[in-house]
């Protein structure tokens, strides 16, 4: 499949340098910051200005940025660029950011932001060009659950996050009303479930993204048990039977699907839902010979049955469809999703694909389904990892540049799996490798650095990256972990620590990435009960707004496991 934008950057421009110097001079001895903002009253537009300002003065504690005329930076809206498509330009002493839409604005406002630098006082972007997305669903999937960041954060921290990831070039975030974890509608945490789905539903909105969000046949745990699916078979244990899935081939079982479908789509219409995603397994599947074989039966016709029903509500509604775990084993499902869509694939708009390990062969060597976009799921929290961000920050750039090289050539986008906000650096990776197939995940680290933590520590940052990642692929792979290149990691991270401006020091995200060579290096050479070890725990809980003692079952899946914390009960 060919993408259909393509990138267009064009390096900082020759013959204006003593223009650019003025102009980065002008800002660092001056105290303020005046921004123009060259567009009709528009409420994303102020938005953005205001993500700007708040970004630089933060950064720079003596600068205040305000609009005003005579402006050294302007923002604009300019409709001969596609809609997410910005620019940077040199016109006259301003820097002139432009956007195809207010959304694009967003995006070039993030690149500037990223490209500038704050050591000593502001000095503006040097980068200029046009920059064009190729792919068209660059998503991000919040699974907001377990009492994890996303369950636990404050509607500031989460609508502030949204936009920081934003900033990178998302254009759509999924998050899902959990069932899986409920009685019924009537449960005491229904309701508090649906209204954190709803602030996430308007904060994404407001920020000009779409607003995703899932349906299956695993409803509610209060399902009656004659509507109950029947259980997968699972020989590899990687599709898995979560949840309470019921049998949509069941005439009662159907309609069960459908009424609490209905709820979901009323109490999310004056929210507005633009995408709906279908999944087929982990949550979900039947294996009754009606469903089966269940991706290219069962599942698809309950698809499409729940497109019709979503677009009653939503009448532009997109959809994706989900194969993970396909022909797992093999049941042909794929080859019967083939056949399925050739026929008709009205009710699909993507086709989702990915694995736990290497990407599915079937699209990349046969085709995509019904010839429909193809996009990916990364995982890009639990590999090598446990509990999940329990140790800090996770990043893996190798793992993910070799994994995006099996794809980049086919997909349009994705929505990598998110279960909190330690593997910050992998998002970033993964929504610049959707905004340009040829973005190296080297490239995009070094951007992060530079930005959130000064580009005069970037050499040191990526040395301990570089040692993280290898530590977590020996664990993965049940090798022993080099103690001394850990403690080389944990020794350059004191180093850059004692360098950074206040404002990095103090960010979460460097915290969680110090924090981890800390506890690597203390897992090798002393233990997880050390002092040491045990103090660098506490402050991630903090961090990630874990509980000490609770009664989520599921929560120590994404705690730091600090030997104090106490969750009652098993497992269930």
């Amino acid at each position: 499949m060919v993408l259909t934008e393509k990138l267009v950057n064009r390096p900082a421009i020759p013959d204006q340098p003593d223009v650019i110097s003025d102009t980065r001079k002008e800002l660092n001895m001056s105290s303020e910051v005046t921004v123009e903002l060259r567009v009709k009253t528009d409420a994303l537009v102020s938005r953005v200005f205001q993500i700007m300002k708040d970004r630089i003065e933060q950064r720079c504690s003596s600068i205040v940025v305000e609009k005003g005329a005579g402006a050294q930076i302007v923002l604009s809206v300019d409709n001969s660029l596609q809609p997410d498509a910005f620019c940077i330009d040199q016109v006259d002493s301003a820097v002139h950011v432009s956007g195809g839409s207010a959304r694009g604005l967003l995006y070039g406002v993030g690149k500037f932001l990223r490209t500038s630098g704050y050591d000593g006082g502001f000095q503006p972007s040097h980068w200029r060009g046009t920059s064009v997305p190729q792919g068209s669903m660059r998503g991000m999937y919040f699974a907001s659950h377990f009492h994890n960041w996303y369950h636990q954060a404050s509607e500031p921290e989460i609508n502030r996050y949204i936009e920081d990831i934003a900033l990178w070039g998302v254009n759509a975030i999924m998050v899902i009303y959990p069932m899986i974890n409920l009685q019924d509608w009537d449960d005491p945490q229904a309701a508090p479930a649906m209204e954190m789905l709803r602030c996430y539903g308007k904060a994404i909105k407001d920020l000009g993204l779409m607003f995703v969000t899932g349906v299956n046949n695993t409803m509610f745990r209060g399902v009656p048990s004659e509507l109950l699916a029947t259980p997968l078979p699972d020989p590899t244990g990687r599709r898995g039977n979560s949840g309470f899935p019921v049998c949509p081939s069941n005439p009662a079982g159907h309609d069960y699907i459908m009424d609490n479908s209905r709820i979901l789509f009323e109490k999310l219409s004056d929210v507005g839902i633009d995408a709906l995603c279908f999944w087929p397994y982990d949550e979900g599947g039947c294996a009754c010979d009606k469903c089966m074989p269940w991706g290219s039966n069962a599942f698809l016709k309950m698809s499409c049955d729940l497109t019709k029903l979503g677009r009653e509500y939503f009448p532009d509604l997109k959809t994706v469809m989900s194969t993970w775990m396909f022909d797992t084993p093999p049941e042909g499902e794929w080859q019967g999703l083939t056949d399925a869509l050739a026929k008709n694939n009205e009710c699909i708009d993507y086709i989702l694909a990915d694995s736990h390990e290497d990407f599915p062969r079937y699209p990349l060597d046969v085709c995509v389904p019904g010839k429909l976009p193809l996009i990916n799921f990364p995982e890009i929290s639990m590999w090598g990892n446990w509990p999940w961000g329990g140790m800090g920050a996770h990043p893996l750039p190798a793992r993910f540049q070799r994994l995006w090289d099996q794809v980049k050539h086919v997909v349009q986008g994705g929505f990598p799996y998110s279960e909190g906000i330690y593997e910050d650096i992998n998002k970033a990776i993964a929504v610049q490798f959707y905004w340009d197939r040829d973005q190296s995940a080297r490239a995009t680290l070094e951007e992060y650095i530079a930005y959130e933590f000064t580009p005069n520590v970037t050499q040191d940052v990526l040395t301990i990256i570089d040692i993280l990642e290898i530590a977590a692929g020996n664990r993965f792979k049940g090798l022993q972990v080099n103690a001394d290149d850990v403690q080389q990691a944990c020794e350059l991270a004191e180093t850059v620590n004692v360098s950074l401006p206040d404002w990095a020091r103090q960010n979460w995200r460097w915290e969680i990435l110090y924090l981890r060579t800390v506890l690597e290096n203390e897992r090798a050479n002393g233990g997880l009960e050390t002092p040491t070890a045990e103090s660098a725990m506490t402050r991630l809980i903090e961090i990630y707004h874990c509980m000490m003692e609770t009664e989520d079952p599921y929560h120590h899946r994404v705690r730091p496991p600090l030997k104090r914390a106490v969750t009652r009960g098993g497992e269930c």
